[in-house]
């Protein structure tokens, strides 16, 4: 985790910017935004970008100190305060604080925030400056991550563990999986669904090298996060887009792991009729991208036949209608596997092509055939223009809450 760009503004706010060197209140040589150091002296002027560049040399620093100092998990606004306080009364002060160890120890985040008020003495003497600074310190400390801080991030919904293989955490050893406690988010890069596997794999913006394992009934994932809207009303009336069909038991490459890319494929097909002959050749072009569970595959390969999309995690029954009124039909990740009251697998993707005349259903072209939505499993190979139920499609599109399903929006 690394300090926020408003955390950084909060911390330049407090300190403010001396281009000539002084003495703190403390009595230490300084300047810019409260650089200190042997090399640190009277007389001294710099410019404002010397003083930009003193700073994140020194952000970094105190950002390492306090990742280094930490044995649980916080959040971004949480950090930020912490790399604030640290900044201001040094890392010493800090690693031996009454504040660290009760954050470590797992206190209330309220009774940790209580001790920053203890540090507004300066020269024994207690200062209003840092008073201040201390209670905007702990307002940051209490509250919730804005949206943007936690665009592209899992957030864990209860106490749960990141894990180096997609098995029970009580099977693994300590050094293969990490406990997240509850309301902890980790920004990540890429996410798949790994056909076969009940967990999905990630790739965090801090470890991008070192995939980790999460089951996703224990986390919420968060991309580009919109305000809560409720859906539109139900819509009525047939709608179904010309679609064409690809199933993807007769693809030439890996034909039971595909049903991304043949649905891909048939959106494609659609928008751009002369772009490809069938699924095969989108497929081979996603291949050069990256894996075909991979939404950055298919999002690129889209882009290579001038189809710009979005894949997004916060897809609701009014999502699907608008996209359907724009004449573009909708790829959706669904769980295959498993009773409705109950579904699971490793994700499934099929594209909604129109909805039934009473709105309670849409009509949908599935690669792998007619799916037994009360049951699971599949019926027949057969998924040309089937009609699948909202009220059985829902709990496997929709797994963790309304507005939480997984899809992909294409802009004409």
């Amino acid at each position: 985790m690394k300090t926020s760009p408003g955390g950084a503004a909060f911390i330049k706010q407090f300190e403010g910017l001396e281009l000539h060197s002084y003495q703190c209140q403390a009595g230490v040589w300084s300047i810019g935004y409260g650089t200190t150091g042997p090399d640190i002296g009277p007389g001294m002027l710099i410019t404002k970008e010397e003083a930009d560049r003193l700073f994140e040399r020194d952000l970094a620093f105190f950002e390492q100190g306090v990742r280094d100092c930490l044995k649980v998990q916080v959040n971004q606004n949480e950090f930020d305060a912490l790399v604030s306080f640290a900044y201001n009364v040094g890392l010493g002060a800090f690693g031996s604080s009454t504040l660290l160890r009760l954050l470590n120890d797992g206190s209330s985040r309220a009774i940790v925030a209580s001790e920053f008020l203890r540090w507004i003495k300066a020269d024994g003497k207690p200062s209003e400056g840092l008073k201040n600074r201390r209670e905007k310190e702990k307002q940051l400390f209490l509250s919730k991550p804005i949206n943007a801080a936690l665009a592209h991030s899992i957030l864990a919904q209860r106490d749960t563990w990141l894990k180096r293989k997609p098995l029970p955490s009580s099977s693994l050893a300590a050094e293969e999986k990490l406990f997240v406690p509850k309301g902890s988010a980790h920004v990540w890069q890429t996410i798949t669904m790994v056909p076969g596997e009940t967990h999905y794999k990630v790739h965090l913006e801090a470890q991008p090298d070192k995939p980790w394992w999460f089951f996703p009934n224990h986390w919420k994932i968060i991309n580009d996060p919109k305000p809560e809207v409720q859906d539109a009303p139900k819509q009525t009336g047939s709608l179904v887009l010309d679609v064409p069909y690809y199933s993807q038991r007769d693809n030439s490459r890996d034909p039971m792991r595909t049903c991304f890319s043949s649905s891909c494929a048939m959106l494609l097909k659609y928008l751009k009729p002369n772009s490809i002959r069938g699924d095969d050749d989108y497929i081979n072009t996603v291949f050069k991208h990256g894996d075909t569970v991979s939404a950055s595959a298919q999002l690129a390969a889209l882009e290579d036949y001038g189809l710009a999309a979005d894949f997004k995690q916060d897809g609701g029954w009014g999502d699907i209608d608008a996209q359907l009124a724009r004449g573009i039909p909708v790829p959706i990740g669904i769980l295959h596997k498993g009773p409705v009251t109950n579904p699971t697998g490793g994700g499934h993707w099929i594209i909604v092509i129109g909805r039934t005349e009473t709105g309670d259903g849409y009509v949908v072209h599935d690669p792998f055939g007619d799916l037994d939505l009360v049951n699971g499993g599949y019926l027949s190979s057969d998924g040309k223009a089937k009609v699948y139920s909202k009220k059985n499609l829902g709990p496997r599109w929709m797994v963790e809450s309304n507005r939480s399903g997984w899809y992909i929006k294409a802009h004409k």
